[in-house]
Formats: C-alpha cells, sequence, structure tokens
C-alpha cells in the first residue's frame, strides 16, 4: 500500500512537472509569434512593449528554462516540436510557427487529459 501511494504521488508529481514545461514552452512560442507577427506587419509601437517588458535576455532565459524542461518531462512529440521549433524560429518562417502553436496546443490538451 505504500508502495501504490508512493507511485501515486510520483506519477502526480511528474503530471504536474510535464504541465508545466508544454506551458512554459507554450509560452515562449506564442512571445514568439507575437513578436515576429508585430515586427512584420509594422506595428513597432506594440513590438517595443513587448520588447520592454521581456527584453532580449529574459527570452533567451525563458527559451532555455522550456527546452530544458520539455527534454526533462515531455513526450518525444513534444521534443520533436522543440527541433521544430528551433527551425522555424531560425527561418523566421511565421507560417509554419503559427501552425506549431496550434499543433502543440493539440498536444497539450491530449496528454494532459490523458493522465
Amino acid at each position: 500500500m505504500v508502495a501504490q501511494s508512493r507511485e501515486a504521488e510520483q506519477r502526480t508529481y511528474l503530471r504536474k512537472e510535464r504541465r508545466d514545461a508544454y506551458f512554459e514552452a507554450l509560452r515562449v512560442a506564442v512571445l514568439d509569434v507575437r513578436r515576429l507577427r508585430y515586427e512584420r506587419s509594422g506595428q513597432t509601437e506594440k513590438l517595443r512593449e513587448v520588447e520592454h517588458y521581456w527584453t532580449k535576455t529574459k527570452r533567451i532565459e525563458m527559451s532555455m528554462e522550456a527546452l530544458i524542461a520539455l527534454h526533462a518531462f515531455g513526450s518525444e512529440d513534444a521534443r520533436h516540436f522543440a527541433e521544430e521549433w528551433r527551425v522555424a524560429t531560425e527561418a523566421n518562417d511565421l507560417d509554419t510557427m503559427q501552425r506549431l502553436v496550434r499543433q502543440f496546443g493539440e498536444l497539450m490538451r491530449t496528454e494532459l487529459q490523458e493522465g
């Protein structure tokens, strides 16, 4: 009975860590998409506001933490998302970035609802 209780606690812990990792990755992805959209559409004031609040240093830190968390607690599909995301952001491919955000949101819902 003690072993079952520990296993249940471990599953709960891992589920919370996965959820937190996924939310952090999605936060970074949405921020990247927003910044690129503002830049492309010439919305310099909005871009300036975003970059004032989320400085480049802060964004890099957020990205690294999200990547580490995805690799530590994410599924194989989530780690695959991270690699696709890296390629899309390096290419400034807004269409692919937006598609990946939608797909990752679906992945999150599926994995986190399954338990």
